[in-house]
């Protein structure tokens, strides 16, 4: 299995009214680049999983574990650029499998 795509994990930090200063913070974000291998989870494949039809559902399969908390992940190119939230998530002991839902 060849691991040519790329996936950013972002996680956002902060933020809101901070009563010490009086002012607004911004938000933080940080961003994890990993090398992964991206396919489509097919129509009857996530009914039986999911038990829709209607949504689009990608698979990123990572070479190691990623145990980090993101709040949401960025496909920067490809056929499955944008960005997608967690729908479910699957450890193994050397590789970590994502299923991923768009967001409109």
């Amino acid at each position: 299995m060849r691991y040519a795509d790329r996936i950013n994990f972002i996680s956002e930090t902060g933020g809101g009214f901070n009563p010490e200063t009086g002012n607004h913070d911004e938000p933080t974000t940080t961003t994890d680049t990993k090398a992964c291998n991206i396919s489509t989870l097919g129509i009857k494949r996530s009914v039986e999983l999911f038990g829709e039809i209607d949504t689009s559902v990608i698979v990123v399969r990572l070479q190691r574990p990623y145990k980090k908390k993101f709040s949401y992940a960025n496909v920067p190119s490809g056929q499955y650029k944008g960005n997608y939230r967690i729908r479910e998530q699957v450890k193994h002991r050397s590789k970590t499998v994502f299923y991923l839902e768009g967001i409109a």
